[in-house]
């Protein structure tokens, strides 16, 4: 298995998010979640998880999910909330949008088809989110492969504050989620995903550096800042290192080790 090494900031928001499963933090997991834009990027399609300044991104791994362009791209330039319209669907089934800040002020938000939500039982379900950012904080151009159009609709929304201009390339796609692994214990791994939720296992860096598995449903649990979880071969069983949850003087903690509400980066609740 192969794990590049991830920008720093945008490592730390990933693990973030993947420590976060189970609690009002959790950006899969809100039904109508709300991400404020890294200024590393997006929690991008691919990535899995990320630990202490490096991270697991792979793909091709089980799980992955892989958006191909469809059909013609549409260019417009837009003030305040408007509507892009695409045309014949043709059997796509998400937007692709690149989409820059004009202004140098307000907020965008778009509607995207990856959010997840997981109960205390387990249980996973998919629902449309938002990815938001601000363009005080934002000038690059953000990539969003999984805009959500409803069923039927030849268009995608974008909302933006009175005033705000913006730029955006959108064009139909077509999302493909390969299947889980499964290992000799019967136990599904790979990437989460907004089509199946999360497997019993998924790709985690060990602070030894090692490549292996955490239990998903071990993130539900409380936990503390400064705990660890230990990560697996792809077996399930047999123990290759640990899972820091973070440090207690570090980001996103609070004094004493505990995790304050709301804490997982670049995450807006509410």
């Amino acid at each position: 298995m192969t794990s590049p090494t991830l920008e720093p900031r945008f490592a730390s928001a990933v693990r973030d998010e993947l420590t976060a499963i189970g609690t009002r933090s959790s950006l899969l997991e809100r039904r109508q979640r709300r991400s404020r834009l890294l200024t590393a990027g997006a929690i991008a399609v691919g990535v899995v998880a990320a630990t202490t300044g490096a991270g697991l991104v792979a793909a091709t791994a089980p799980g992955s999910t892989t958006v191909a362009p469809s059909g013609d791209a549409v260019t417009v330039t837009r003030t305040g909330t408007s509507t892009i319209e695409l045309g014949p669907r043709n059997g796509a089934n998400a937007v692709i949008l690149d989409v820059t800040c004009v202004s140098d002020h307000g907020a965008i938000s778009v509607p995207t088809s990856g959010g997840l939500s997981f109960d205390a039982d387990g249980t996973t379900a998919a629902s449309p989110g938002t990815t938001e950012w601000d363009c005080a904080e934002t000038t690059a151009v953000v990539h969003i492969p999984t805009g959500y159009a409803a069923d039927g609709s030849a268009s995608i929304t974008v909302t933006a504050d009175p005033g705000t201009e913006w730029e955006a390339t959108a064009r139909w796609g077509v999302s493909t989620t390969s299947d889980w692994g499964v290992n000799s214990e019967g136990q599904t791994y790979g990437e989460p995903n907004a089509l199946r939720g999360y497997p019993d296992l998924v790709p985690v860096r060990a602070s030894n550096g090692r490549d292996g598995f955490a239990y998903s449903k071990d993130f539900i649990r409380p936990h503390s800042c400064g705990d660890s979880l230990p990560v697996y071969a792809v077996n399930g069983t047999t123990v290759v290192g640990e899972f820091p949850f973070g440090e207690p003087s570090g980001p996103g903690c609070a004094p004493g080790g505990a995790k304050p509400s709301g804490a997982a980066s670049g995450v807006t609740t509410g």
